[in-house]
């Protein structure tokens, strides 16, 4: 049998920026969007401190959570998704 790489046009280079997760500052893009948005929300409404705490402490663990697998989030969205998730 005839080895992948020794068919002629079998071969295609695929570009590694297609096979990386979108991270913004090391956390999932959709995940560090949310967010900045929920954090500003609660900023702008009067509460300056807690609002950036709150922003700092999501991105930490948006952070620590792509680290460990930079697709987290899609799974998560996908389990939400599973009508039977919880049953037995």
């Amino acid at each position: 049998m005839r080895e992948p790489r020794d068919v002629p046009g079998y071969l295609a280079p695929v570009r590694q920026a297609l096979t990386q997760p979108i991270l913004m500052g090391g956390a999932p893009r959709s995940y560090a969007i949310l967010n900045g948005t929920l954090a500003a929300i609660v900023a702008f409404a009067g509460a300056i401190v807690p609002g950036i705490l709150l922003g700092i402490a999501g991105h930490v663990l948006g952070v620590f959570l792509a680290r460990r697998d930079p697709d987290v989030i899609e799974v998560l969205k996908r389990a939400m998704r599973i009508s039977g998730r919880l049953e037995c």
